[in-house]
């Protein structure tokens, strides 16, 4: 079984998704950290602490082969900061 972390809160409200993200920088073998679980991320040229918030629930069962999709939150992200997602490209 494999994780992946596929979108992150940062500290300041803007969300990273998967389409920034390259699929081999957070992603790890091994059985998926739970919700609540707090884990070592990589994003925009820095390492962080981030807190598992989606994804994967206590007593969740997952077959060998499956990728398990998470959400984090970088730890120290006011939970009352608004989320700002980036807006998708302009198509020619």
């Amino acid at each position: 079984m494999s994780y992946w972390v596929k979108r992150i809160a940062l500290k300041d409200g803007e969300v990273v998704t998967e389409a920034e993200l390259r699929e081999d920088e957070n992603r790890f073998d091994g059985p998926a950290p739970v919700v609540g679980d707090v884990i070592e991320v990589a994003c925009r040229g820095r390492r962080f602490m981030a807190e598992i918030v989606s994804g994967n629930w206590p007593g969740r069962i997952h077959s060998e082969e499956s990728v398990v999709p998470l959400r984090v939150a970088e730890v120290g992200l006011d939970p009352a900061t608004p989320l700002r997602f980036p807006r998708p490209a302009k198509q020619p």
